[in-house]
C-alpha cells in the first residue's frame, strides 16, 4: 500500500511537471539570536559549547572539522631544532606538541604528537571548541627540492645549495676550497637525490611549487 502512495506521488508530480521535492522551512519568529562566540579573544571559554536553534544545520563534533575550520599549533623539537637529545624515560611529551623527531620521508619514520587546536570564530559544532589532535611531526618552512637541486647542479662549486639549506658552517669550507675540489659538489648532488641531505632544521620538502 505504501509503495502505490509514493508510485502515486511521483506520477502526479510529473504529470505536473514538477520534478523537485525541495521541503520550505519557515523560521519562527522571535527576537533572540545565536551569538557568535570568538573563542581566539574569549580566552575563559575554552569548554564553551555551541548549541545551533537551526533545525536544518548539519552540526558536527568540533574534533572533526576540518583544517580549513580550525587553527592549531605548530608541533616543536624536544630539545631544539636539528638537534638530538637523550632518550626520554616516557612519551608523555606527545601530550604538549612536541617530538623527539622531525620530519621523514617514509610513512614508517614520521613521529605522530597532539598539538593544541581552537575552531576559528564564528564556525557552528558541537562540543569543546578547543582540543588536542593527532599531527604529524612535520614542518615546512620553505625549501623546494627542484630548487635546492638545481642550486646544487649549477651553484654547488660556491655551496649555495648548503648555505641555503641551512648548513652554513659546511657551506663555508665547501665554498673555500670549490666545492671540495669538485668531490664534495658531486657528493651533494648524489646525497640530494637519495634523499639523504635535506634541510637543518629538520623540516620538510614544500609538497607543491
Amino acid at each position: 500500500m505504501k509503495f502505490v502512495w509514493i508510485f502515486s506521488l511521483v506520477l502526479m508530480k510529473t504529470i505536473d511537471g514538477k520534478n523537485d521535492f525541495r521541503i520550505e522551512f519557515k523560521y519562527p519568529k522571535t527576537d533572540k539570536y545565536e551569538e557568535c562566540i570568538d573563542p581566539l579573544k574569549d580566552e575563559d571559554l575554552i569548554d564553551y559549547r555551541y548549541t545551533s536553534t537551526n533545525p536544518l544545520g548539519p552540526i558536527v563534533e568540533c574534533h572533526l572539522l576540518d583544517n580549513a575550520f580550525i587553527t592549531c599549533e605548530e608541533p616543536i623539537a624536544l630539545y631544539g631544532p636539528g638537534q638530538t637529545g637523550q632518550q626520554p624515560a616516557n612519551e608523555s611529551f606527545h601530550d604538549e606538541g612536541k617530538c623527539q623527531r622531525m620530519g621523514g620521508y617514509r610513512a614508517e619514520d614520521i613521529e605522530f604528537t597532539n598539538v593544541k587546536c581552537r575552531v576559528l570564530p564564528c564556525i557552528e559544532c558541537r562540543g569543546p571548541r578547543s582540543f588536542r589532535k593527532l599531527t604529524p611531526c612535520i614542518i615546512y618552512t620553505g625549501h623546494y627540492f627542484l630548487t635546492t637541486l638545481l642550486y646544487s647542479i649549477f651553484l654547488g662549486v660556491v655551496a649555495v645549495d648548503r648555505f641555503c639549506l641551512g648548513y652554513s658552517a659546511m657551506a663555508v669550507g665547501k665554498l673555500m676550497t670549490l666545492g671540495g675540489f669538485g668531490i664534495w659538489w658531486i657528493v651533494d648532488i648524489f646525497l640530494l637525490v637519495l634523499g639523504v641531505l635535506g634541510p637543518a632544521d629538520d623540516s620538510n620538502w614544500e609538497p607543491y611549487y
